[in-house]
């Protein structure tokens, strides 16, 4: 047997592990390259080698600022500050939705959903407006919102690190590379769901499930304004590291303004490690074998030339049209983190293999793998307002599937814009 053929069978069998969930889904993730390692596809070094890849590195650093965010304060106070200039129904369903995007493109969605969940439940029973029609938005928004940056979640950086890896660093990806397609698909997911968001969401009733304010008062005010201070300049020295030479690397500086929040005591040493998302880790670092082996022993190309056949010599324009489908389709019962990791190597050889640009393929992958509004188990985030709001599993179909067709529109019109086939 072939380890083309080989590298496919654990392909076929860690999709159906993922999908199943009968494992958890970072044991899943570890047993892929030991499994190619058995085969003789990789080597040993190369199972851990992807461990400290920067973009693992990155997003460990993230994390702690996303946690000093949290734990200060702030990310509450920004919230309230803002939400308390609408009392209409339409105009907090906007304002909701624009808030919880822009604030998960920088921090977690779960996080973003923690801190506006019990805010947005007390401006719905002090506005005499069903939580879930406020709730429906909150999580759409933060789900969506994560295309803002590179760092809005997990597929945001494998994508990237799919493209400079494979490209072997000839194609870059900045730090607001996906709002080019992010910020228009909110913006119009926002405005949809303003028009269109009350007829959608089914009423129900608030659910039993009691929610109590955050108190914060013990929390010394500097800490949240150094929380503020260090957060912008990260993102700052990230936006500028392409533009200006004498600054560090994006995964450098924040391990830098991580470094700064637990030396000033912002943040415990024990709350910093606490705060690294391991699942995520585990996702990134031990699936990038993985996506090696495909393009190293041909199975990529295999694959591609399967799609191919079936779909004859189609334009980009259609492959990239399904390959958004079925990442759609997966992430809704599957983690997005896995769909978007899965499938990422494989849409770039497929659209090489067509002689077209792989960029826009890759970036309707991970594009579609956000889009996880369909089911409460898509994403961590949804289930959380099933209790407070009363929510059941049909009332996320008809908003989540209006929602995500509006995503397909924008992503097919903005991304062969903005990155050309030829």
């Amino acid at each position: 047997m072939s380890q083309a053929v080989i590298t496919l069978i654990i392909l076929a069998v860690a999709i159906v592990l993922f999908v199943s969930d009968k494992l958890p889904m970072g044991l899943v993730a570890f047993m892929v390259p030991v499994a190619l390692y058995f085969t003789g596809i990789i080597e040993a070094d190369d199972i851990f080698t992807c461990v400290i890849n920067s973009n693992v590195i990155l997003i460990l650093g993230m994390c702690v600022i996303g946690a000093a965010f949290f734990k200060t304060g702030m990310a509450y106070k920004t919230s309230q500050f803002l939400l308390k200039y609408t009392k209409s129904e339409r105009g907090l369903i906007l304002v909701i939705t624009l808030l919880s995007g822009i604030m998960s493109g920088f921090v977690s969605n779960s996080g973003t959903v923690a801190v506006l969940l019990p805010i947005v439940m007390g401006i719905a029973a002090g506005s005499n407006i069903k939580p879930i029609k406020l709730l429906m938005p909150l999580v759409i928004g933060a789900t969506i919102g994560v295309d803002v940056t590179i760092i809005g979640s997990p597929g945001n950086l494998i994508a990237k690190n799919t493209i400079e890896e494979i490209s072997n660093g000839s194609m870059t990806v900045s730090f607001f590379e996906y709002a080019k397609i992010g910020i228009p698909t909110l913006i119009v997911v926002a405005i949809f769901l303003f028009f269109f968001g009350s007829k959608l969401i089914n009423d129900r009733e608030a659910g039993n499930e009691a929610l109590q304010e955050p108190d914060y008062s013990s929390v010394p005010k500097w800490h949240g304004t150094l929380t503020i201070v260090v957060l912008v300049l990260t993102i700052a020295g990230m936006v500028l590291t392409d533009y200006v030479d004498f600054l560090p690397p994006m995964h450098v500086t924040a391990c830098c303004g991580a470094i700064v929040l637990v030396l000033f005591g912002v943040l415990s040493q024990k709350e910093a490690f606490a705060s690294f998302e391991m699942l995520t880790v585990f996702m990134l670092a031990f699936m990038m074998p993985l996506r090696t082996a495909l393009n190293d022993t041909g199975a990529g190309k295999m694959i591609a030339d399967a799609v191919i056949s079936v779909t004859g010599q189609s334009s980009p324009m259609i492959i990239m049209a399904s390959l958004w489908i079925l990442t759609w389709a997966l992430t809704q019962v599957m983690s997005n983190t896995a769909a978007c990791t899965l499938l990422c190597p494989i849409a770039w050889t497929i659209a090489e293999s067509l002689g077209a640009d792989p960029r826009a393929v890759v970036i309707a992958v991970f594009i579609a793998s956000s889009v996880a509004v369909c089911t409460p188990m898509a994403i961590p985030a949804n289930s959380m307002i099933i209790g407070p709001g009363n929510v059941r599993f049909k009332d996320f179909l008809k908003p989540g599937l209006a929602v995500s067709l509006v995503c397909f529109i924008v992503s097919m019109i903005l991304l062969p814009i903005f990155y050309p086939f030829y």
